[in-house]
């Protein structure tokens, strides 16, 4: 496929005043993802509110702070980190061990990650990422989302909200109306169109269902979280075993997210990026573990934004790493972007995810299908996409080593696709690049 055409590419340093409105759409985005993550981590471990208030801080803290650092000196693609699904279910399952046994296992997690990069055992792994592999893995990310979309364009994340079909239905709308203003508007005004469909939609549904000023008016200042590191980290087999399978999860997720964008974005940068981003996966794990929260990954939604956006600048993603640090010092800007409602914030998502599916359609067609690639693409998408919906009592009853595969409809599609792409039904096309 043709490389799409952006007002501003991946190196290119956008004025202030349009990065700070192009990072707050990723900051907006990111929002419900890390208030999620937050939320359950902190009512796993059974903390009261200062405790919950100060898990989000760090969060909040260590994401802002690694996109940062990833965007400018790491894998140096517009990618956003934030706590893995796959770390965060483990961590769930080892809450009853203690925080203790969580941090040394995420932390061992963290530095074997770091470990396999420093001895380049990572190194050819992009010969894998066919157009087959690539385009799957932007699809799956998107149809790995629906349980969560579901959630919030119906409204069931927001405290307050009716949650009922009129709730959906205006989600609905509010897509068709961000898509349109993505499609006809032109220059700036196009490069924010997500950011002026949430604005148009917050005010609708605040129209709708009213506004509650007071969690922004309770929220402090300025907060710095405290007791940042919990408790002294103690090291067991059975959290470094079960860490460490979630780990291999990280980087199979991270590869996906690197691929993904790497081919909408620069894909001479790939094998560097590579390399550099899964080492400060790892770095992110060593200190979120220290920090007892969840463990960082590179999230794959950011090719949908981008392409939505016609912006790929680094800088911009950095930005939006900026404001997510000053969220976690500063509550009041962080209720503010909670004040965005989820419905309208499903919308924005739903839009940037059909954007991706579009873009994976495109790579996979762009040198013609077989019957081969039917089942190829077919399969890993469809089955993907059953194991993100299946019912948690099924997941639950998967032992606690292999639950971050068979519980993530992402992870469990990239093996899949690999193993019929290179394996199964291997194409002689790519088996001298595949073995190289």
């Amino acid at each position: 496929m043709d490389k799409p055409e952006y007002i501003y590419d991946v190196d290119d340093n956008p004025p202030l005043r349009y990065s700070a409105l192009y990072g707050l759409q990723w900051a907006i985005i990111m929002f419900s993802f890390l208030i999620i993550s937050a939320a359950l981590g902190s009512k796993a471990l059974h903390l009261d509110a200062a405790g919950a208030v100060r898990f989000f801080q760090l969060i909040l803290l260590t994401s802002g702070l690694f996109t940062t650092v990833q965007c400018l000196v790491g894998h140096r693609y517009p990618l956003m980190e934030g706590p893995s699904t796959a770390v965060l279910l483990t961590f769930i399952v080892l809450t009853p061990y203690g925080i203790e046994e969580i941090q040394g296992g995420t932390m061992v997690g963290g530095g074997l990650l770091m470990a396999a990069v420093l001895m380049r055992r990572v190194k050819n792994i992009n010969a894998w990422a066919t157009p087959n592999v690539v385009g799957v893995i932007l699809m799956l990310i998107a149809f790995s989302l629906l349980p969560f979309l579901t959630r919030i364009m119906s409204g069931l994340d927001n405290a307050g909200s009716r949650n009922d079909i009129h709730v959906f239905m205006f989600s609905l709308g509010l897509v068709l109306v961000m898509a349109t203003l993505s499609h006809w508007l032109r220059g700036f005004w196009k490069t924010i169109a997500l950011l002026l469909g949430m604005g148009i939609g917050s005010v609708f549904y605040f129209l709708m269902e009213g506004l509650d000023f007071r969690p922004l008016m309770a929220a402090r200042w300025l907060s710095l979280p405290p007791d940042p590191i919990p408790a002294v980290p103690v090291f067991r087999w059975p959290a470094i075993l079960a860490f460490a399978a979630s780990y291999l999860a990280v980087t199979v997720n991270s590869l996906g997210s690197l691929n993904g964008i790497a081919a909408v974005t620069d894909s001479e940068r790939l094998p560097t990026g590579v390399s550099r981003g899964l080492f400060f996966n790892g770095a992110a794990g060593v200190v979120c573990g220290l920090m007892g929260v969840v463990g960082l990954v590179s999230y794959s939604i950011s090719p949908g934004v981008v392409v939505a956006n016609r912006v790929a600048s680094r800088y911009v993603t950095a930005f939006c790493g900026l404001m997510l640090v000053v969220a976690a010092l500063v509550p009041k800007f962080a209720a503010l972007l909670a004040m965005v409602p989820s419905a309208v914030v499903g919308a924005a998502l739903a839009v940037a995810m059909g954007a991706q599916i579009g873009t994976g359609l495109d790579i996979i067609s762009a040198g013609g299908m077989t019957s081969r690639d039917y089942f190829v693409v077919g399969l890993p998408v469809m089955l993907g996409t059953v194991v993100s919906i299946l019912p948690d009592a099924l997941i639950a009853s998967v032992p606690t080593q292999i639950r971050a595969f068979f519980g993530n409809g992402l992870i469990f599609g990239i093996f899949l696709v690999l193993l019929l792409e290179h394996v199964l039904m291997r194409d002689r096309r790519y088996k001298g690049e595949a073995n190289g």
